[in-house]
């Protein structure tokens, strides 16, 4: 008999929206595409999951912070409010300054010399959850092309924030919890907008760690950075304490392979005391996925080997179909930094193909659909120390 039977398959719909002009023009076509869809509406100018709605002070303390680190976003979401008829000050993304929770394993790779693509540096992930029934899970993938601004593409969140995603300049940036559910207390951003900030603001994981260095974070989070000159970042975050990890592209370091990951805990030195209860799949997940990409065949083809990676079903590789108890992959990403090219898996690699988005694709909206099939979780799955 099957250890994990399957229980149910569901279709689900992701939408790939691309927008361009300025900051103001991109959030009107926002509005455009979103204000018949009364749920969405009410979940954007509603408090965020159960919260009290922000003060006068506490809506002009969120745009100050964000014209400051990720200025043209207000001017978005005036456009948005302008075109739907919603306060601008009431739009839910503004709660990104003051979460959803997710179980995600992120791995950047860079080629060393004795690779036939040297230098060539890939950045993958995979998020997983639940059941996308929430309105605030859009399964929404986001072309921005705002005047100014590197181009980029990455799965949205709270619409004008981002999961994930890769710029045009080769800036790729993802994330993990690292505490799953945490008390949220400190002052400052949490993740939808520091990505987005990246992605607007950097070109290069540099650039990046500097923002990130003078960005107050209150989130507890793992951010991994990559671009395309090979430089290699890992942010933890726990509360409003962070911990960088820096590997520059050096002529010492492009000799030899590079590998940088993260599951659901914390890795760095500083940040070990946080890992409170990690669930025993997150260490499952991170062996099985650096054992994947410390094979020899993935410095030969750096993409094909993640995308091999991140189909291979847990425990011995990082794919999950547990969609009914909030961990099941939902997307999977292998973002080429040198190519510029984003490879992308709707739903489960296994039941579903990988398709290649860019910058240019024409401004509109497409739909696709995924086959998500769920599984129950085999014994132990969610141990957690005592």
């Amino acid at each position: 008999m099957d250890a994990n039977p399957l229980l149910q398959r569901k279709t689900a719909q992701f939408t790939h929206l691309v927008t361009e002009g300025t900051h103001y023009e991109v959030g009107r076509a926002l509005g455009a595409h979103h204000k018949n869809n009364s749920a969405m509406l009410s979940f954007l100018s509603s408090p965020f999951m159960g919260a009290s709605p922000l003060t006068p002070y506490a809506a002009d303390k969120a745009m100050e912070s964000f014209e400051r680190y990720c200025p043209g976003l207000n001017e978005e979401i005036q456009g948005f409010a302008d075109e739907t008829g919603v306060e601008a000050a009431h739009v839910v993304f503004y709660y990104s300054y003051f979460q959803a929770p997710g179980h995600c394993t992120q791995a950047a790779y860079r080629t060393g010399a004795s690779g036939e693509q040297s230098g060539h540096i890939c950045h993958m992930r995979n998020y997983d959850f639940g059941w996308e029934d929430e309105t605030y899970n859009q399964l929404l993938l986001s072309t921005t092309r705002v005047k100014g601004k590197p181009a980029h593409t990455g799965f949205a969140l709270q619409l004008f924030g981002r999961y994930d995603g890769m710029n045009e300049a080769g800036l790729t940036v993802t994330t993990t919890s690292g505490r799953i559910r945490p008390e949220m207390t400190g002052e400052g951003f949490i993740f939808p907008g520091v990505v987005r900030a990246l992605l607007d603001q950097c070109t290069t994981a540099e650039e990046a760690v500097q923002l990130m260095r003078s960005m107050p974070v209150a989130d507890y989070r793992n951010f991994l950075i990559s671009d395309a000159q090979g430089n290699i970042a890992l942010v933890e975050t726990a509360g409003t304490e962070k911990e960088i990890q820096y590997h520059p592209a050096t002529a010492a370091s492009l000799s030899v392979s590079q590998l940088v990951l993260s599951a659901n805990h914390y890795t760095l030195p500083s940040m070990q005391l946080h890992n409170q209860q990690v669930m025993e799949n997150s260490w499952t997940r991170y062996d099985a996925l650096r054992a994947a990409l410390m094979d020899d065949n993935t410095s030969i083809n750096p993409v094909e080997a993640m995308k091999a990676a991140a189909g291979r079903e847990y425990p011995e590789g990082i794919c999950c179909h547990h969609y009914s108890e909030g961990l099941g992959t939902l997307w999977s990403m292998v973002c080429d930094n040198t190519a510029r090219e984003l490879h992308i898996c709707f739903g489960s690699p296994q039941l579903n193909g990988w398709r290649t988005f860019g910058f240019l694709d024409p401004a509109g909206m497409r739909v696709y659909e995924a086959v998500l099939p769920d599984k129950r979780s085999a014994e132990g799955f969610w141990t957690r120390p005592s």
